[in-house]
């Protein structure tokens, strides 16, 4: 929001003085007093009618604000809370990026962590750029990222200690007849405060609460609009947007002008929008491309459909899990988009059995084919007698009458979904830092068409560095140490056989939480 001074003549004293007469304009020696009276007042005027702006535009789901704005909030802190309060007790996830763990060794548990001099916030002020030590006439002015940070919600640090600044006002704290401790007050400026107004006016019809954010008003918006209509491509593409943060084409045309890069995003300038997005993203489209509404401009969030048959080679596999599978399975089956060997095995209950490579846990991937087969059977027709390249094969199909190949995921594609599935693949390394988090996909169960499969393809950005554990670990290596022992009556044997007695097993799991 872009602030005006003055924003109306609620700002101006000489035409407040101006509004109750000349006298007190004019001719009145203590106008100033009187001035500075009606000027509270006007602020106290001022943001009534915000408030009622915003009580408004609530009504709307389109334009409810998601934050509230306060003109002036009156931030009180006291001396003993400096570099002293529970917000500061570091997290888990703390680093920069976030997610990321640092070399540190100053983290304590339960202790907190000194950033310069940090002082307790409300933790629903999510933004405001200027402190001031008074609302007329300030002598003081602190502007974000100067003179203070904002290193987490709840936090404020500033360049240097506001109880050694004379202009910032300071008032001791008594307890009987003892001084115990000093509080200083400081103005902030036009704060936006997360007052679940998204939440509260509309996102509780769909159960859907997640943290105030434009994204998160976009998404009730896409999940709403396909509730009104009904399902359409658009609703699920704008949601997808909204959780990831992703940009697509805005217009219903739109052309690529440039494809540049600056110090920190991707941009792409077309006739109408500039779009940007995080560094290391890929740009999928190049100058003179004629986009539409809803196509994608990064490799970050794309979809695909099997409509025509045809499998984008920016999908090498999918993993088909318990979701779509029977039941029974301990895992995902793996359909990779390469040839494989087909495997023929003839009068199996009096039918040709067919198969063919598939990743994945061997009994699911074996139980899986014999499923497929006795279904076959069941049915008077199994795969073997669809893949039969004779045009009336009198008999069940031998090696010679079915193809020596055959590719997994197009062939799962082009016969199974090719009318009722796409797949939407999210590069989660580069969405946006306002992106929600993925579980809100969840929500989407209410909108995609009952016979409509979607498919969520993540994928998980990857460096090529090798990890070798080949002795144990050090302060700033990995590595392992395995010691042997046995148990009573244990048979002990002179050799081992590895590939057939040992075993091992790598999980990665990812931490997140407050350590307190």
């Amino acid at each position: 929001m872009e602030y005006r001074y003055p924003g109306s003549d609620l700002d101006r004293v000489d035409i407040l003085l101006a509004t109750i007469g000349s006298f007190w304009h004019t001719t009145y020696q203590g106008s100033d007093l009187v001035g500075s009276t009606l000027y509270a007042a006007g602020q106290l005027a001022a943001q009534a009618h915000l408030d009622f702006l915003e009580l408004i535009a609530s009504v709307s789901r389109f334009d409810v604000p998601v934050f509230h704005r306060e003109n002036w909030h009156l931030l009180t802190v006291r001396e003993s809370q400096v570099n002293n309060f529970e917000a500061l007790i570091p997290e888990y996830d703390s680093g920069d990026p976030p997610g990321t763990y640092s070399g540190s060794t100053d983290l304590k548990y339960g202790v907190p962590v000194s950033r310069d001099f940090s002082v307790p916030a409300p933790a629903d002020l999510v933004d405001f750029k200027v402190v001031m030590n008074r609302i007329m006439s300030p002598s003081l002015t602190l502007i974000r990222d100067v003179d203070f940070y904002v290193p987490a919600p709840g936090i404020i640090s500033f360049r240097s200690n506001p109880f050694n600044n004379p202009l910032v006002p300071t008032r001791e704290v008594w307890e009987g007849e003892q001084v115990v401790d000093r509080e200083a007050s400081l103005w902030v400026f036009k704060g936006d405060w997360d007052w679940d107004s998204v939440y509260e006016q509309f996102g509780y019809v769909l159960g859907l609460r997640l943290k105030s954010s434009q994204g998160y008003k976009e998404l009730i918006n896409a999940i709403m609009d396909a509730l009104v209509e009904g399902t359409k491509v658009r609703d699920l593409h704008l949601a997808w947007s909204a959780i990831t943060g992703v940009p697509l084409i805005a217009e219903p045309t739109e052309t690529v002008e440039n494809v540049l890069q600056d110090a920190r995003s991707e941009v792409v300038i077309t006739d109408q929008h500039a779009y940007k997005f995080p560094l290391g993203s890929n740009v999928i489209v190049s100058e003179g491309d004629v986009l539409h509404a809803g196509d994608p401009v990064v490799d970050t969030l794309q979809f695909f459909e099997f409509n025509r048959g045809e499998v984008s080679e920016d999908i090498q596999m999918l993993a088909i899990g318990p979701g779509i599978l029977a039941t029974g399975y301990w895992g995902d089956l793996v359909w990779e988009d390469k040839d494989v060997d087909l495997v023929v095995e003839e009068d199996v209950d009096g039918y040709t059995k067919v198969s063919w490579e598939l990743g994945g846990f061997p009994p699911d991937v074996a139980k899986f084919w014999d499923d497929v087969h006795a279904a076959g059977v069941a049915k008077g027709e199994t795969i073997a007698n669809l893949l039969d390249v004779r045009s009336n094969p009198p008999e069940e199909p031998g090696p010679a009458s079915l193809p020596a190949t055959i590719n997994p995921l197009r062939f799962l594609c082009q016969n199974l979904f090719r009318y009722h599935a796409f797949v939407v693949k999210v590069r989660v390394g580069c969405t946006s830092r306002e992106a929600l988090k993925l579980s809100a996909a969840a929500s989407l169960y209410r909108i995609v068409p009952p016979h409509t499969l979607m498919i969520v393809l993540v994928e998980l950005d990857h460096s090529d560095e090798p990890i070798i554990m080949d002795g144990p670990g050090t302060a700033s290596a990995p590595g392992y140490e395995e010691q042997v022992t046995g148990f009573p009556a244990m048979v002990v044997g002179e050799t081992i056989d590895g590939p057939t007695m040992i075993q091992e097993r790598v999980r990665a799991y990812q931490i997140a939480g407050r350590c307190q």
